[in-house]
């Protein structure tokens, strides 16, 4: 009887393990939800974001309070949809609209400095940014091309001619509060694009960024901590600490 109790207890201990793991292992990226962020920069600045979302899971608003000096500074952005596009308000009811197709993607940003953005497939393949100009044909592009590999993103070329290098932690896979989604999430409620694999540096002509992570028990980001080492500045760290519903 009590060599049967013990195999109970282990074949429930093993079942538990295997559930458990299981859970981790099949963590759903695009389901992800983040509730706050909790952004430090070593040089003062300090924000707090809260987001909101809609029936959809979109992005219904994004309260954003702090400001380093300026803490108690409060401002908030206020999505609205029509199809597949939206309108970005702010609290002054000042407002820009975002063109975006029916996978997601982010097409044009008409803001002063209208962005462009370019895909083929699931892959972002280039960033205009077209600013205004006095003289003809009055406005300016600067290009920047993405170049995939393998799901990632490996190389951006720039429009100065330099080409930036992307590296990834392959053990894990990209997510939403990743080093190169999380700014854009948190100005646009979505980022502009994504990637299999979790981004561990960038590296470009003058320095280079290091992404390190910590993780929650589901596997998601829980802190992203930004070293930027410029050659011709002291180094420069960010912290983002993310909670989710």
């Amino acid at each position: 009887m009590q060599f049967s109790k013990r195999v109970l207890f282990f074949l429930l201990l093993f079942t538990i393990t295997i559930a458990v793991s299981c859970k981790k292992k099949g963590l759903n990226y695009s389901t992800i939800k983040i509730a706050t962020v909790d952004y430090r920069r070593n040089s003062g600045v300090a924000y707090h974001y809260r987001i909101t979302y809609n029936s959809f899971n979109s992005v219904d608003s994004i309260v954003k309070i702090g400001g380093g000096t300026d803490t108690g500074t409060n401002t908030f952005s206020v999505f609205s949809y029509t199809g597949s596009s939206f309108r970005i308000s702010d609290q002054q009811g000042l407002s820009y609209l975002v063109l975006a197709n029916t996978k997601g993607q982010i097409l044009q940003i008409h803001k002063v400095d209208t962005i462009l953005l370019t895909y083929e497939g699931n892959e972002l393949t280039g960033i205009d940014y077209k600013a205004p100009s006095s003289v003809y044909p009055y406005y300016v592009i600067s290009s920047f091309v993405y170049h995939w590999r393998n799901g990632d993103f490996v190389t951006i070329s720039t429009p100065l001619g330099a080409v930036d290098s992307i590296y990834y932690d392959n053990s894990r896979g990209g997510q939403i509060g990743d080093a190169m989604r999380i700014d854009n999430f948190l100005a646009y409620g979505r980022s502009f694009t994504s990637t299999n694999h979790l981004p561990s540096q960038l590296k470009y002509a003058n320095g280079k960024q290091d992404y390190y992570y910590t993780f929650d028990g589901d596997g998601r980001i829980s802190k992203l901590t930004k070293v930027i080492s410029d050659n011709s500045a002291p180094s420069d760290t960010s912290e983002y600490i993310f909670r989710y519903y």
